[in-house]
This record gives C-alpha cells, sequence and structure tokens, in this order.
C-alpha cells in the first residue's frame, strides 16, 4: 500500500527542526547568521539597524503551506483524486447526489462556513444532536435516510472506535459539544481520522487518499483558527482539540512506529504552545496543567524510540507546572523529571563508549541504580496521590489478564502510573543489559541480590501494566456493562488519544527481561485485536517489532520498517 508522500507532513516537520526559521527578518533578508538575542539582534545592532524582531514560534510552526502541498501531493499520488473516490464510493446516482453533502448533514446539502470558522448549525449530523440529548450512550445510532457517504462513514467510524468507545469519553453535553459542534478543522481531521483506520482495516486505496485531503483541509484550518490568536479558554480549546487529533492522524496513517510517533511530536508541541498561553482553565482539572502535562508525557517515547534528549519546552513547561498543581499531586513532576533523567542516560550512552572496569562504565550504572532507587520511592508517592486496587473476576482472558483488573479513581492516575511502570522496566532492563556486556563493572556496581531483584521488579511492572489495560481500553469482547465498570473515569472527554502510549507501554512489558512467555503472547494478541478493530498503523508496527524481539531481531524489525516506509515515500 502506498505511503503518505513525506512532503505532504513536511511543512511542519521543517517548521519544527530548523531554527534558521526565526531569524529575525533583517538577516533572513540577507541570509546571514542571526544569534537571535533579544530584544534585538547583535546584526542588527552592528549596522546600527533597528531589529525587526523574530516571528512567533507557534505560528511558524503552522504556517499555510496547504496549497504548495497538496500540489505536491496530487502530483505523487498517481491515483484516483479524492473526489473521484468519492463518487467510486457511491452505490447509486441517489447516493452519489449524497457525496456533495456535508459529511455532519444526514439529508440536506452543506452550506458554507460562516465568517468565525465554525460550521453553521445545520451542518450538525443526526449523531451529534442525537448524542447531546442523550449524553450518557456509549455507542451512537445514526439513522440515515439516504446511504452515509464516505465521509459520514470516516465520521461514524471515529465516533464509534475512537471516542465513544473509550474509557475517557465525553460524559456531558459540553463535551460532546466540543467535538459534535466544533470547526471545520475539528471535523475535517475527525473524517481524516476515522477514514484512515476504516480504509486500513479494509485495504480502501481511494477511501485512504480521501483521509491524506482531509487531514491537509484540517491543517489549513487548523492554522487559521491559531492564527486568530484565540484567548479565552473555551475558545482555544478547539485548536488543542483539532492539533491534538491531528498527531493522532498521524499515528493511525503511519507504518512505523518510530517515524509517525516522531511527525506526532510535531503537533504536540504545538497544543502545548497553546495551553500555556491561556492557563489557568477554570473548568479543567488543576486549571489545565493537567491537560500539559499529560501532553508532555506523550513526548518521552519518540526521544526513547530516537535517543535523543526531551526539547527544552519540556523542562520549561514543568517549571510553571508543579507549582500549579496541588502538592499531593506534584508528585507526577517529580516523575516526569526522573523518566527524563534515565532518557538522558540512555541519550549518552548512545555516544559514549563503554569500556569494562572503566570509571564512565561505573558511572553509568551508579546513575541507574540511583533511578531505580527513586523510581521506588515515586510509587509509594503514586500510591498516596493516586491509589489503585487490584480486583478479580470471571472475565474472557483475551480481554482480562488473568482475570485480574486495576481499580483507579480516574484515566489521569492509571495512564502516571503506566509511564513509571514504562520507565522502571527499563531502567532494570538497562541494568541487566549492561552486567551482560561489561561483567567486570557489573560484579562490582550490582550484586547479585540487585540484579535478581531487577528481574522481579521487571516482572512486577510488566505484570502491572498488563492488569491495567481494561482501564485504558474498552476491548471489543467485553460488553458494555463490563467495560463501564473496569474503565478509569475521565474529566478530559478525549477518548482514545491515550492509546497509542498504552501499546507502547504493553510492548515493553510484554518484551521485558525474564518475563513469562504469557505475557509475549497476551500483549501481541491483543494489539492486533487494535489493528484490526481501530485500523491503527502504530498497532501493526508494534506488533512486527514484538515478532523480531521474539526471534532476537527486534532492531533489525525497527529497520526494516523504517527501510520500507522510505520507499514507500
Amino acid at each position: 500500500m502506498a505511503r503518505f508522500p513525506f512532503h505532504v507532513v513536511l511543512p511542519l516537520r521543517l517548521t519544527w527542526t530548523n531554527r534558521e526559521h526565526n531569524r529575525c527578518q533583517s538577516c533572513r533578508t540577507r541570509r546571514i547568521k542571526c544569534d537571535k538575542v533579544k530584544p534585538e539582534c547583535s546584526q542588527c545592532r552592528r549596522v546600527a539597524k533597528k531589529c525587526p524582531g523574530y516571528r512567533d514560534q507557534l505560528s511558524l510552526m503552522f504556517r499555510d503551506e496547504t496549497s504548495k502541498v497538496v500540489q505536491k501531493s496530487h502530483a505523487s499520488w498517481k491515483t484516483t483524486s479524492p473526489d473521484q473516490a468519492q463518487q467510486a464510493h457511491q452505490p447509486s446516482s441517489e447516493s452519489s447526489a449524497a457525496s456533495t453533502y456535508s459529511p455532519w448533514s444526514s439529508s440536506s446539502p452543506s452550506s458554507s462556513s460562516s465568517s468565525d470558522g465554525h460550521s453553521p448549525p445545520a451542518r450538525r449530523s443526526s449523531t451529534a444532536v442525537a448524542l447531546s440529548r442523550n449524553p450518557g450512550a456509549t455507542s451512537p445510532k445514526i439513522y440515515m435516510r439516504v446511504e452515509p457517504t464516505i465521509e459520514q462513514k470516516g465520521y461514524r467510524f471515529f465516533l464509534d472506535r475512537y471516542l465513544l468507545g473509550q474509557p475517557d469519553a465525553p460524559q456531558n453535553s459540553e463535551q460532546l459539544a466540543a467535538y459534535a459542534s466544533g470547526p471545520d478543522a475539528l471535523q475535517n481531521v475527525m473524517v481524516a481520522v476515522g477514514l484512515a483506520g476504516l480504509s486500513n482495516t479494509q485495504g480502501d486505496r481511494a477511501m485512504n487518499n480521501l483521509s491524506r485531503q482531509k487531514y491537509t483541509d484540517a491543517l489549513r484550518q487548523t492554522s487559521q483558527l491559531i492564527a486568530a490568536k484565540p484567548t479565552h479558554p473555551g475558545a482555544v480549546m478547539f485548536p488543542v482539540r483539532a492539533v491534538i487529533t491531528l498527531a493522532l492522524f498521524e499515528i493511525v496513517q503511519g507504518g512505523s512506529s518510530k517515524l509517525s510517533t516522531g511527525t506526532a511530536n510535531i503537533h504536540i508541541h504545538g497544543a502545548i504552545a497553546l495551553l500555556r498561553g491561556v492557563l489557568p482553565i477554570r473548568t479543567a482539572p488543576a486549571g489545565g496543567v493537567r491537560g500539559i502535562l499529560q501532553l508532555m508525557f506523550s513526548l518521552f517515547i519518540p526521544s526513547q524510540l530516537t535517543e535523543t534528549p526531551l526539547p527544552a519546552v519540556f523542562f520549561e513547561a514543568l517549571g510553571f507546572c508543579k507549582p500549579a498543581l496541588p502538592v499531593k499531586e506534584q508528585c507526577c513532576c517529580d516523575l516526569a523529571i526522573t523518566i527524563a533523567r534515565f532518557l538522558r542516560v540512555v541519550s549518552t550512552l548512545k555516544t559514549l563508549k563503554l569500556t569494562d572496569g572503566d570509571i564512565a562504565t561505573e558511572s553509568i550504572f551508579q546513575q541507574l541504580l540511583e533511578l531505580d532507587d527513586i523510581f521506588e520511592g515515586l510509587e509509594v508517592s503514586l500510591q498516596a496521590a493516586y491509589p489503585f486496587y487490584v480486583e478479580e473476576g470471571d472475565f474472557p482472558a483475551a480481554a482480562v489478564f488473568q482475570g485480574k483488573y486495576h481499580a483507579y479513581s480516574e484515566i489521569w492516575g492509571a495512564r502516571l502510573w503506566n509511564h513509571l511502570r514504562w520507565a522502571r522496566i527499563l531502567v532494570v532492563q538497562k541494568l541487566i543489559d549492561l552486567s551482560n556486556e561489561c561483567p567486570v563493572s557489573g560484579s562490582v556496581m550490582l550484586s547479585k541480590t540487585r540484579r535478581d531483584q531487577c528481574f522481579g521488579t521487571a516482572a512486577r511492572m510488566a505484570e502491572d501494566t498488563i492488569t491495567s489495560t481494561p482501564s485504558h481500553w474498552h476491548h471489543p469482547m467485553l460488553d458494555q456493562a463490563s467495560a463501564k465498570k473496569f474503565a478509569a473515569g475521565g474529566k478530559g472527554g478525549s477518548g482514545g488519544v491515550g492509546l497509542p502510549a498504552l501499546l507502547w507501554h504493553l510492548k515493553i512489558a510484554g518484551c521485558a527481561p525474564g518475563v513469562p512467555s504469557e505475557y509475549w503472547g497476551w500483549t501481541y494478541n491483543l494489539i492486533q485485536v487494535v489493528w484490526k478493530n481501530m485500523g491503527m498503523h502504530h498497532a501493526l508496527a508494534l506488533a512486527e517489532v514484538m515478532e523480531g524481539h521474539r526471534a532476537g531481531l527486534e532492531q533489525q524489525a525497527i529497520d526494516r520498517i523504517l527501510k520500507k516506509e522510505d520507499e514507500d515515500w
């Protein structure tokens, strides 16, 4: 299957990574290096010229290059156009006429957008109206007077599989309104995600092409929302949700777990910048700080995969998040700092050639041992702030591991626990690997008792990660009553945006050192179910990496996926 052309996402990638775009306009025009000193750069002061200042980073990240992107992407696809694709999916002339309708109107032609970028009331679907009248519904029933259009199918797929079918689904009319009556940018990216997932499950190339077009439209429309510089917390949530869902599209559409998370990472930076500009938000948990922290925690996985340090914005955001939290909850910021420290050690190891018995090798051992001790203390703090309990029952084995599940008070705490478990598994795994590679240093720094404790810690963290799964994701085998019983309550109403992180945590748990083969089998099978049920390419890529791990060829599996994606692009 052809992949999404690289240059379609390239404008966002370049705007984040190419720092030269942030030179002052004078240095850009003269094509000279700018030291970006504020308020005026040294080059302008040297020639006694008034420095025009620097462009805002947020506007750089989302500048409108859509026309260029669309032109290039259409030229590279060499396949049926999105309009032709939509016509190909209409079963009759009557339903073909319906293809000119909005995806959010079941029986009347779509009208143009209003001047403020929001869809007129007429564009709300019967689904949205029904959901607003019945906020407790977990699965919408959509009644169409005509065959649903391809866009409506994508929208419905997103609602069913990615939003309402998840533990952190919208629970009230206000949360539903954020999706059902949001601006065109949010509507289009939901359709894009739905069509991407649906096309992946059906192998439908034409539908996949239309999902890319909707994604491109959403990029342009999101940049327009950001350009309006909303200052009211309610208004800013629309572009934030759009940006987060753009990141979700990268995970659903992308074939490489490494590359798709890296591209999605760029969108996450944009969401952090947007939220930071309007804090505090009175109606959000902890004034909106939790929302920023959840976004920041999502940066860990791409950092680990690429073995690169976290960006400066991560530590800047932590600086204002911690004081804004209740004292009891500030341990979540301590957890973030500890994980960041570990990732820095991993980044150091990438460039450091260790010699067995050398003082530098022993220093790495010492740092990892200290981190493991800190994680042990953080377990106590998390249990006090976000307690959970292990429950048991008679449930489908494929959905509930060994009949056990966790009872959490809220999804926020459940996600924090899995971040700790995932990171601690990696810490003890690194200790075990280093002791194997450097036995002399290992015999000095890692006693046999401590080494055995590392294996025990890995097994315990892995089992807890797997046992927590029903709190994060509704397995299709579970009935509605069971799914509701397992779910950790949420206040964000963001649906399945936390699922990609869960899948990576499960992969780490299933491949943890010394764990029973049952762990690998359960997590592998569940990840396959996610792929088949939701069409999330990220899950398919992770399943292949797990196969490589079992065969002792994990790195080769990752390299093979990346090579295939490069060839497709």
